[in-house]
């Protein structure tokens, strides 16, 4: 597959004249800043500079990229996203037991690693197509050390910054009783991998650090004392964040009241970030949960397209806002949602604005306002993801010293023309295709509309063909009979 690259990669970028959206570490969290017109000087990795007055001169050999009619802003931080699942399809109606029958118990182990690198990196494209600079990618199909090794590849090919967080994860023997007998050898592979890996640069995957080792851990409870070693040993060795799934209710009972659960194991701490966090919203807030979360720096990642459509519970985001609870937004499956982080800011804004209006409207009341704002949702998407990821002092926002992850929009798009305010637009008005330029790591990874690194065609050509051979692995088997199997196996009443 060819490679695209900008010739002769510029050393400096100056964005001429463009009308910035940023909250900043002095914004509080829902405020509304007011967008200004700036130059942004980008040195290296680096922001360097940004200048009011407009009057900054770049180094002879720099892109003067000219913003007069462009918003500059930061790239979108998913906190969670399973990348490879670009690689399978047809989940959106399914709910969330369904997904776990028919996808992590099935059609993930017929997924080879030549897949995974395909999935990963047409996944990693899609998000930087839609200004998305970082991911927290839940790599949750680490069923070889190959496997894992091709994701890694995948996603340095693709430019994308990436917590790359390699599963330790259970792969089925059998599926009535569901069994899983080699776990042993998986566990004992999976965690040679994660100890090689963080051995080769402090867990950095790539020389300019842009992609760096995670764990996820979604085996918490089952067994202790490998919960403890697991975890302890991901800390010893540097590896960050820790993300774990975090649902309950009743398509999930054992994944409930998680905070709880880590801290009287004694590994609840600042560096784990919790997925969804959907059964704090459930049957009132549980307080003391809310509470170990604030008190630890434990985080959420939150994404309420699927938390809604899959039966998970209701999204709790601006709960976790009002109490102090460091949040972001993630979109979680390609096969289920949008690829893009715009359906994600509308889905938490509005879904919380309903809510409010519906409790009102019981009442016989009507809100005189809405209490958050569309730059409240901005910033869930950017400086929150990159608080909840626990990189807010590298990116997240356009501030000199952090690293130059920032995306151009097009104010004059059909999407954005007649839009005065950026924050408004960006998350109400704005699509992928009013996304021009994507920068990550001071590196123009689209340009003009078009991604520069790979030739998309090539990418989706493979794709289309490593997904069929995934299909084709899978089809005699009965995929209805097992999501009544996994019911039944897990005690769950359906209606």
């Amino acid at each position: 597959m060819s490679s695209h690259t900008l010739t002769n990669q510029p050393s400096s970028i100056l964005l001429k004249n463009g009308l910035l959206a940023t909250f900043t570490k002095k914004d509080g969290v829902t405020t509304t800043p007011s967008a200004y017109r700036v130059d942004v000087l980008i040195q290296g990795d680096k922001i360097t500079a940004i200048d009011e007055s407009r009057r900054l001169s770049p180094p002879d050999d720099s892109l003067i990229i000219d913003c007069t009619d462009k918003w500059i802003a930061p790239g979108f931080v998913d906190t969670h996203r399973h990348v490879w699942m670009s690689i399978v399809d047809g989940h959106e109606d399914w709910t969330l037991t369904e997904y776990v029958a028919k996808l992590t118990f099935t059609a993930a182990l017929h997924v080879t690693a030549e897949d995974v690198y395909s999935g990963e990196l047409a996944g990693c494209l899609q998000a930087l197509h839609g200004g998305t600079t970082t991911v927290v990618d839940h790599f949750h199909c680490a069923n070889s050390a190959e496997h894992i090794e091709k994701a890694i590849q995948a996603t340095a090919e693709s430019g994308l910054r990436s917590m790359l967080c390699v599963s330790r994860q259970s792969l089925p023997s059998s599926f009535e009783p569901l069994r899983f007998d080699n776990d042993v050898q998986i566990s004992e592979m999976q965690i040679q991998t994660l100890k090689t890996l963080a051995a080769k640069d402090n867990g950095r995957l790539t020389p300019d650090g842009r992609v760096t080792l995670g764990l996820a851990y979604d085996m918490q409870g089952l067994n202790p004392p490998e919960d403890k070693r697991i975890i302890s040993l991901a800390r010893e060795l540097n590896i960050t964040p820790i993300t774990a799934h975090y649902v309950g209710g009743p398509h999930a009972k054992a994944y409930s009241k998680k905070a709880k659960m880590w801290k009287d194991a004694g590994l609840l701490a600042g560096d784990v970030i919790f997925s969804h966090g959907s059964d704090l919203g459930r049957k009132g807030c549980d307080e003391v949960e809310w509470e170990l979360l604030r008190e630890s720096g434990a985080s959420i990642a939150a994404t309420p397209e699927d938390e809604l459509g899959m039966g998970h519970g209701d999204p709790v985001i601006y709960e976790a806002v009002r109490r102090g609870v460091k949040v972001g937004l993630g979109i979680d499956c390609a096969s289920i949602t949008s690829t893009e982080m715009f359906p994600a800011m509308r889905f938490a804004l509005q879904h919380e604005r309903g809510r409010v209006h519906k409790m009102t409207a019981d009442e016989d009341k009507a809100p005189k306002y809405n209490e958050f704002t569309a730059a409240s949702a901005f910033r869930l998407a950017t400086l929150g993801g990159a608080e909840a990821a626990h990189v807010e002092s590298k990116i997240g926002s356009i501030e000199v010293g952090k690293l130059a992850d920032i995306v151009l929009y097009d104010a004059n798009s059909v999407n954005l023309a007649n839009v005065i305010d950026p924050f408004k637009g960006i998350v109400f008005h704005a699509t992928a295709a009013d996304v021009e330029w994507v920068i990550v790591n001071g590196e123009v990874v689209k340009k003009e509309g078009k991604l520069v690194r790979k030739e998309w065609s090539e990418v989706a050509k493979e794709l289309k063909r490593c997904a069929g051979n995934v299909r084709e692995r899978y089809k005699e088997l009965d995929l209805d009979a097992r999501y009544d199997s996994v019911i039944k196996q897990f005690g769950l009443e359906t209606v």
